[in-house]
Formats: C-alpha cells, structure tokens, sequence
C-alpha cells in the first residue's frame, strides 16, 4: 500500500529513487544529443564560460538558430528539429537573463556516478531584448520551422515551462552549491 510520495515502493524500489533515475536517463539522453549537435560546429562555436567550467556559451551564429518570443508572462523559445533533439530532453531547472539568456540544469547522481548541472547561454543581441525577457515568469520551447532565416510555421510546446529566476547564473550555481552542502551537513544531524 502506497504511502507518502518518499516512501511509496513499487518492486521494492522507492518512488524517489525512480523519479530521480528517469530524470537521470532523460538527461543523460539530451547531454549526449547536445554533443553530437556541438559536434557539427566548429569549435569556437560553443565556448566554456570563463568564469565557470559548468557554463556554456553558444555563439551568436549558432544562437541564431533560436527565435524568442513573449506573450503574457511566458518567454517562447522556437527550437528548430535540430536543436530539439537535445531541448526537449535537458530538464532544465530554471533559465535567468543577465547578459544572455542562460539555460540551466541540475546535476543528478545515478549508478554511483554523477552527471554534473549544466548552464547554456544564448546570445542575445539587445539590451531591450534580455530586459523583456527577464520580465517574464516562464520560458516555454515551441517547435518552429525556418525558412529562409525566418520562422515559416510554429508548432506545439515542448515539454513543461521553466521557471525564470532573477539573478546572475554564476551566483546561482554557487548558492545552489552551498545550499546543497548546507542540506547535507543537516542531514548528517538527522
């Protein structure tokens, strides 16, 4: 008989532990998917952050493969099939515009390895832009077709929204980091 979500166990494996390795599995799918995407550019074209190795930085030309939208509180982000591939996968946490748009997701421990969080900036070429953006209170991924360097068709959402958090991403890495020791040193207590 099932009882609160941690400790409902179906085939003797707890419900958490299920969530967290399903998670695991999608993300694990969308990282190798953002590879083989990586791979089909140069190399310059996806830089690490210099101020965080966990950060990455699209180039313009391949941020130019996204298209923006805002409606209401939500921040539509068109993803072309290509990018979709790894998109639709990545469960992204939370998304936060500073100088770019950055998209991030936690690490997951798995088969006593762990996959470590991962931030995406997308360049975003107008101050205007980025402070329309940091407005809003959702990013939703739309399927869009481009023809001709313009969206031709929008198509269904993909997946759920993510939250936007303010902030700048590299202080939120840092506070999720201590916050996540701070809950383990508790734990220890407990």
């Amino acid at each position: 008989m099932a009882n609160e979500g941690h400790q409902d166990r179906r085939g003797g494996v707890a419900l958490s532990d299920q969530v967290r390795v399903a998670r695991a599995a999608r993300q694990l799918v969308g990282y190798a998917n953002l590879l083989r995407w990586a791979a089909n550019f140069q190399r310059e074209e996806l830089q690490r952050h210099p101020e965080h190795a966990q950060v990455m930085l699209l180039s313009p030309m391949q941020s130019g493969r996204f298209s923006f939208a805002i409606e209401g509180e939500t921040l539509y982000v068109g993803i072309q099939p290509f990018e979709a591939a790894w998109a639709a996968f990545i469960p992204f946490s939370g998304a936060t515009v500073s100088d770019r748009l950055y998209l991030m997701a936690d690490g997951v421990s798995f088969m006593d390895s762990h996959m470590p969080p991962l931030s995406l900036g997308l360049f975003v070429d107008e101050a205007s832009k980025r402070m329309s953006m940091a407005d809003t209170k959702f990013l939703q991924f739309i399927q869009v077709t481009v023809t001709e360097g313009y969206v031709a068709t929008v198509g269904e959402a993909c997946g759920d929204p993510i939250p936007m958090r303010q902030g700048e991403v590299i202080t939120q890495l840092h506070e999720t980091r201590q916050a996540k020791a701070k809950q383990q040193d508790m734990g220890r207590f407990f």
